[in-house]
């Protein structure tokens, strides 16, 4: 089949498309246009699929901001859809290879796992949307894996995101300032802990794209300041206890320079001291508000938590099934001191033992020191081949697993971009070092 897409064979696909389109033409100017833009899509999709998932990177940042046509089919959840069938289609193209990392195990048995606990559920019209997030997330896992081939395309990626957040940060940051009823950063993900989240594990990513890019590197700069802005915006504390648990372990292991970590934490010193001096009023406010929240929000995480431990006790095997949580949380939770008809976790770990049980969560956990440990593993090849720049993205990569780690303890986040993005792009760069991948050819 792959020669009917190259040389003289392009003739027979081109003869079909162009035959019917013809006559449709002829007989309908509109649809024929129709046809001819469905067709270049089609074409597209088939040929240029890692431009798509491209595209469906750059989304993820706006993930809220696009639910279109509604809350459960987004414009996200259909670049998925797109980008899995143009993976098909490729493949059946082109015959390619079937990448099956070790860590797609500990991912296959979580997707397992929580549709079973799914479909035992006493309501199984609550968790069908949790269910969906799943199954969209450990997709777009694999076909990152499979449609990212070298360290240039992970360099790609990373740029995309890192930009397409820095646009994020922007707009939220604006809504912030010029937007009183906006409340903390947030807009594009809705939540502004999530928001904040997602920052935390992009900027390590961006100290990379600046060091690496060195014509872009005032660019980089300025959207690293700008993140680092939009973070504090967030008033977001798990966020900054992931980055301060960043710190120490950039520190104590020896992986960041101290002199760059001092950097960092200077940046987010003097993007404070600077908002403090020039919007004293209105942080006054948003911290009077989020003051008042905080004062409660100790005591509401331990009763979210003893609550989760409660129904993985009550419930061992399989939890009390996906997203039911809230559901059930009115028989658990005890002394919560903010008033919630549905509370979540705030807690990644326990939100999966809760929901699916032990063996889901063993099974994420796995994949989470697998991907840990790929990335060891390929850091470690780049050292031996004197690699500078394959040893700065991998620990670079390593950066943005310890906040994403840390700060799940304290946020529900298992389901968002950093874990599965940065699993897919372990897999690659432990792929490259194996193959025994030349650096030089992918600097550019």
């Amino acid at each position: 089949m792959g020669a009917l897409l190259t040389g003289r064979g392009l003739a027979v696909p081109a003869t079909l498309v162009a035959l019917p389109l013809g006559i449709l033409a002829a007989w309908n100017p509109l649809a024929g246009l129709i046809f001819l833009g469905g067709g270049l899509l089609l074409i597209f999709v088939v040929l240029r699929a890692e431009l798509l998932m491209l595209v469906l990177v750059a989304a993820l940042p706006w993930e809220d901001a696009l639910n279109y046509p509604s809350e459960t089919i987004t414009v996200v959840k259909l670049l998925g859809v797109l980008l899995f069938a143009a993976w098909l289609l490729r493949t059946a193209v082109r015959n390619d290879r079937l990448e099956l990392p070790r860590t797609l195990i500990p991912v296959a048995i979580l997707g397992f796992v929580v549709t079973l606990s799914y479909l035992l559920s006493p309501d199984t019209t609550v968790g069908v949307g949790k269910v969906l997030r799943y199954v969209l997330f450990i997709i777009f896992f694999f076909l990152v894996v499979q449609l990212t081939e070298d360290r240039a395309q992970v360099v790609r990626i990373l740029r995309v995101i890192g930009l397409s957040a820095t646009l994020a940060g922007a707009y939220a940051l604006y809504r912030f300032v010029f937007d009183p009823a906006s409340g903390l950063a947030a807009g594009p993900i809705g939540d502004p802990n999530d928001f904040a989240y997602f920052i935390a594990c992009i900027l390590p990513l961006v100290g990379y794209l600046i060091i690496r890019d060195r014509a872009a590197r005032v660019p980089w700069a300025l959207a690293f300041l700008l993140l680092s802005g939009t973070l504090l915006a967030t008033l977001s504390r798990g966020a900054l206890v992931g980055l301060a648990a960043l710190a120490v372990w950039g520190v104590l292991s020896r992986r960041l320079p101290f002199a760059g970590v001092a950097v960092g934490a200077g940046v987010l010193i003097t993007v404070a001291v600077l908002s403090l001096t020039f919007f004293a009023p209105l942080l006054q406010q948003r911290l009077d508000y989020k003051g008042n929240y905080d004062n409660k929000n100790v005591a509401s995480r331990q009763a979210t938590w003893s609550a989760a431990l409660q129904m993985a006790a009550d419930r061992p095997l399989l939890g009390i099934g996906p997203a039911r949580f809230g559901e059930e949380a009115v028989n658990y939770v005890r002394n919560n001191p903010i008033a919630s008809d549905k509370p979540v976790v705030h807690n990644s770990y326990l939100d999966v033992l809760a929901e699916s049980g032990p063996v889901a969560m063993l099974a994420f956990l796995v994949f989470l020191g697998g991907t840990w440990r790929l990335i060891g593993r390929a850091r470690d090849a780049t050292i031996a081949a004197g690699d500078i720049d394959g040893r700065r993205l991998t620990t670079a990569m390593q950066a943005t697993m310890v906040p994403a780690i840390v700060s799940a303890m304290f946020l529900s986040q298992q389901l968002t971009t950093p874990f599965w993005l940065i699993g897919a792009l372990a897999t690659v760069m432990a792929r490259s070092a194996v193959s025994g991948e030349d650096p030089l050819r992918h600097v550019d």
